[in-house]
């Protein structure tokens, strides 16, 4: 995440002479962004409803009695969380890249409290550089939380798995 930050923030600096072609990338990257988040957090709240409806009781009992050293929580209610946090950073993002779809028109309230300030140019081209770097590494860390989220996917069909051997073995 740092180097994405990085690289960012130096073809921001750099590498790029205006400021109104760093805006107009936020715009495009904000509406894909959007667009992205909004469609990966439906597939992935059906994915998860799926997954949980046709988990096993039995396992999801077994979890519940287990504590998860790294959190000291039950591990279901870990294992869980994480899948919220995933949820809540998709949201979050998409609130991002609509709060600049809104307010990051040409003549929005937001340009209009800027022509107040003692330096207009400087804060606008202030904002523009933090925004390019927020929106470029949110979509870094929207992937990286969608690997984890399949990760978890993952970790949690072998401890079924494992689960289900286990109990056919026990009877």
């Amino acid at each position: 995440m740092t180097a994405t930050a990085a690289a960012l923030t130096f073809k921001a600096c750099a590498l790029t002479n205006h400021a109104d072609s760093l805006l107009i990338e936020i715009r495009t990257w904000a509406a894909n962004g959007f667009n992205f988040s909004i469609t990966t957090l439906g597939f992935l709240i059906a994915g998860f409803t799926i997954f949980v409806t046709v988990a096993k009781p039995g396992m999801m009992l077994a979890m519940m009695d287990h504590t998860d050293p790294e959190t000291k929580l039950p591990t279901l209610k870990a294992n869980l969380a994480k899948f919220m946090h995933v949820f809540i950073i998709y949201i979050a993002c998409s609130g991002l890249y609509l709060s600049i779809l809104l307010f990051g028109q040409n003549n929005s309230i937001v340009w209009w409290v800027i022509k107040f300030t003692p330096d207009p140019l400087l804060l606008r081209d202030t904002i523009i550089v933090i925004a390019y770097v927020y929106v470029g590494t949110s979509f870094a860390y929207l992937l990286l939380t969608l690997k984890s989220f399949i990760y978890n996917i993952y970790t949690i069909v072998m401890n079924f798995l494992r689960w289900e051997r286990e109990n056919s073995n026990n009877q």
